[in-house]
């Protein structure tokens, strides 16, 4: 794959052998078919007669399927790119988004999820219905929501999720993509929603051990974290243009304020008021309002247990600071 824009042409190819073994090859079609058996287990085991039953999983969900559940729908391969990615071109300062999380996450277990759970409704619109009359409202926020998932949310996993398997085997993105959709649309459709929720727990189980694990090692191999520290600000890229380099030599190295969260309001490329109060007012959005997390809360077996998986769901997002966020600022210094 080529990119010809403003004269640059980079060719992606497997990144070698290690990765294009025949056990990483095995490892990952295990794993799809774990999920599909997952699936068909869900598939054969529970009972999809109702609306509750097919969308609200029966509201019988458990603390920690609900918590994993929120985090493997909110982690994704965009997560695993973008923020790593961003982390080794700015630093930390990208990890707030995360940080941000535990906070939303208890508005709303607290605050929003009484409300939706009382009024007695399944979807969001629905609850727009009911609290100001007419569909219009309803029906607006439902093509609304269409809109930005298809365009937004789901292309922007599934493109992030093929090109990764592109540049990791090789395969197709076209293909991959085929093949992505095909098989999360079979256990999705079948099965409900309790296929959807039992798949992200086995997902978020998956991506914290590997993201953990993926730390250490990154972690190992750059010498601990003072080494980060001390080489990250000074990491030059292998190819630069000498004459840009004796000229503005700091656009080739990091940020100095790389390792502060808080930045200047106007120098900064994440000013402090933007981490503060306005990823803020869109997290309350993300967080609260938004379907696909309401949905995982409205299938709680009690406020208890919607509590709960808000509460673990909010530890689970202090994770990627250091499990993928820190990885990326280490691929700088390892891969310059």
């Amino acid at each position: 794959m080529t990119f010809p824009w403003y004269g640059i042409t980079t060719n992606w190819s497997p990144v070698g052998s290690d990765v294009n073994s025949a056990v990483d090859i095995l490892v990952m079609v295990l794993y799809l078919l774990l999920v599909l058996g997952i699936g068909l287990w869900t598939i054969l085991s529970r009972s999809r007669g109702t609306v509750e039953e097919f969308f609200l999983a029966g509201r019988n969900l458990a603390w920690w399927q609900i918590g994993a559940s929120l985090f493997a729908s909110n982690i994704g391969t965009s997560h695993f790119m973008g923020l790593a990615g961003t982390a080794a071109t700015s630093g930390i300062a990208v990890g707030a988004f995360e940080w941000n999380a535990p906070f939303l996450l208890c508005v709303v277990g607290w605050i929003f999820s009484p409300i939706y759970i009382k009024a007695g409704v399944v979807t969001m619109p629905e609850y727009l219905r009911k609290r100001f009359g007419g569909c219009r409202i309803q029906f607006l926020l439902a093509v609304l929501y269409l809109f930005l998932y298809i365009f937004n949310s789901i292309s922007v996993e599934i493109c992030t999720g093929a090109i990764f398997m592109r540049m990791v085997l090789g395969l197709d993105v076209y293909l991959t993509t085929i093949a992505l959709l095909t098989i999360t649309g079979i256990y999705t459709i079948t099965g409900g929603f309790a296929a959807v929720v039992y798949t992200d727990t086995l997902h978020a189980g998956i991506m914290v051990l590997g993201s953990v694990l993926l730390m250490v090692f990154a972690f190992k191999e750059v010498g601990g974290y003072q080494e980060l520290l001390s080489n990250y600000l000074n990491t030059k890229p292998s190819i630069i243009h000498e004459g840009n380099w004796t000229a503005k030599p700091e656009c080739y190295l990091p940020r100095l304020d790389s390792f502060h969260i808080f930045r200047d309001p106007i120098t900064g490329d994440l000013p402090w008021p933007g981490i503060v109060f306005g990823i803020s007012i869109i997290s309350l959005y993300y967080w609260c309002t938004n379907q696909i997390f309401v949905q995982r809360c409205l299938a709680g077996k009690n406020m208890s247990h919607v509590k709960g998986g808000c509460v673990l769901c909010g530890y689970l997002k202090l994770l990627p600071m250091f499990s993928i966020v820190m990885p990326g600022m280490i691929s700088r210094i390892l891969y310059p």
